[in-house]
């Protein structure tokens, strides 16, 4: 499977845009070498579970219908204490939930009272939709996790284009989607929550990656506190007041500050990875910022398919930088534009003043199939339930720091499904195994530590 971007010409009509290969990120790390080489999870062993605390998921793609856990899939956005969205409305369940007597919120009165709230809304058989709301996962909502969980653990797939789509007379056909994720071995359970200012959400999001004892926690995106924001607010010149429609309240203040207790209290017992932030974010963003030697928080930053740090991206805070998507820059740090471009002049931005490190390769991930999709399908009509209408619509162009730590994510994952971290390692434990599996890569940019699962990296873009 290759892509390539828009193809603009020179004078010569020669094709100025490279194709490049769909899984080049996977190339980078080794991951793909090390499939070929016949890795494989251990018969009979359990898959890994990544709880992806983001957006819903379109879990009918055919690359994802076997990487998503839909039995224990929760949508905080829909209702306070959680919705099943693909149990039917009114039938009643029992989830599986193994770890409900956890410990973690002990030190936390508040969190504490929202995980005895929760224990027992999932001790007992239950509804699925609490008062008959329906779940928020519908496909409108669902491009980003899709991306993200394609990432991490898509399997490759024949999926099946009905007799319908093809034409009068036509029998069925199969088309081949040979998309992988980082780890085709894992089960994903999506733990959808909006993005308001509202601490309660995310705690109990939280509480449920733990309760479910996932291995891998991934948070592929920010959580608006408004007293860890990045930059910081200045409280005293009262900012934050006239930013906010309304100013927190005395639990709500106590319920942030619990979160970022919560989420450091969990890293210790699994591994917690956060995208680091696309806008040069010095330390990252929050709750990536959180991260340090002392726990398992790892805060990813991005490197393009040159091997440099992306444009958007900063190595100060991150704990390691993984492939992903570029932009271009023009300030007085760094002159690093798209020669190749149609609108590119050497009058404007001399070529001699270009650093060369822009790379117009990008992050290849599953989308939402159809209309709603980053990559939306040119019919009106929408996807049959099972099986392909058309190629184009199943996949996406992805980047920036969430792709990188979707990428991580699933390499922390296969190293629990290989057998490379032993089950029941902490998640310092899992972090300094991700450690031991980096090499440092260092540019004129900057200097970082990636991924690299056969103790070497093999960023393919460098002579593109």
């Amino acid at each position: 499977m290759t892509t390539t971007t828009t193809t603009t010409t020179d004078g010569t009509g020669r094709e100025v845009y490279a194709n490049y290969p769909a899984l080049w990120h996977l190339e980078a790390i080794g991951v793909l070498d090390a499939f070929r080489g016949g890795a494989r999870k251990e018969a009979g062993k359990t898959p890994t579970r990544v709880a992806v605390i983001d957006t819903s998921v379109a879990v009918r793609h055919p690359c994802l219908k076997d990487a998503i856990d839909t039995s224990l899939a929760i949508d905080f956005f829909s209702n306070r204490l959680g919705a099943f969205p693909y149990y039917k409305d009114g039938e009643s369940f029992a989830p599986n939930v193994p770890n409900l007597a956890t410990d973690v919120a002990d030190a936390l009165p508040a969190t504490r009272t929202l995980l005895n709230e929760l224990v027992d809304r999932l001790s007992h058989t239950s509804e699925p939709h609490v008062n008959g709301v329906a779940p928020c996962v519908s496909q409108e909502f669902s491009n980003h996790g899709t991306a993200i969980a394609g990432l991490v653990g898509a399997r490759p797939a024949i999926a099946e284009i009905p007799a319908d789509y093809i034409g009068a007379g036509a029998s069925e056909a199969k088309m081949p989607l040979p998309y992988t994720g980082v780890d085709p071995f894992c089960r994903m359970v999506p733990i959808s929550t909006n993005f308001d200012t509202d601490p309660e959400a995310l705690i109990l999001a939280f509480l449920y990656a733990e309760m479910i004892d996932a291995q891998v926690i991934l948070l592929p995106r920010s959580i608006p506190d408004p007293f860890r924001t990045v930059p910081p607010i200045d409280h005293e010149e009262g900012v934050l007041e006239a930013l906010m429609p309304a100013y927190p309240t005395t639990r709500e203040q106590m319920l942030w500050g619990e979160l970022a207790q919560l989420i450091v209290a969990i890293s210790m017992k699994r591994p917690i990875v956060c995208a680091a932030g696309n806008f040069q974010e010095s330390g990252g963003i929050y709750p990536a910022n959180l991260a340090c030697d002392h726990n398992g928080v790892i805060a990813v930053g991005a490197a393009n398919a040159k091997g440099v740090v992306a444009g958007y991206s900063e190595t100060v805070g991150a704990t390691v930088m993984a492939p992903s998507n570029d932009v271009e820059t023009y300030d007085r740090v760094s002159v690093r534009l798209d020669m190749q471009a149609a609108d590119y002049h050497d009058r404007a931005a001399p070529q001699r003043n270009n650093n060369g490190n822009f790379s117009h390769f990008e992050v290849i991930s599953t989308d939402v199939p159809g209309r709603h999709g980053y990559s939306y399908s040119p019919f009106e009509s929408t996807e049959p339930e099972d099986g392909l209408r058309e190629f184009g619509s199943y996949f996406c162009r992805f980047g920036g720091t969430s792709a990188a730590s979707a990428i991580t994510a699933g390499f922390v994952s296969l190293g629990y499904s290989l057998g490379e971290i032993q089950p029941g390692t902490d998640g310092l434990g899992a972090k300094n195994w991700l450690l031991s599996k980096t090499v440092m890569v260092e540019t004129a940019t900057g200097t970082f530590q990636c991924p690299a699962w056969a103790g070497q990296v093999s960023f393919p873009g460098l002579d593109v």
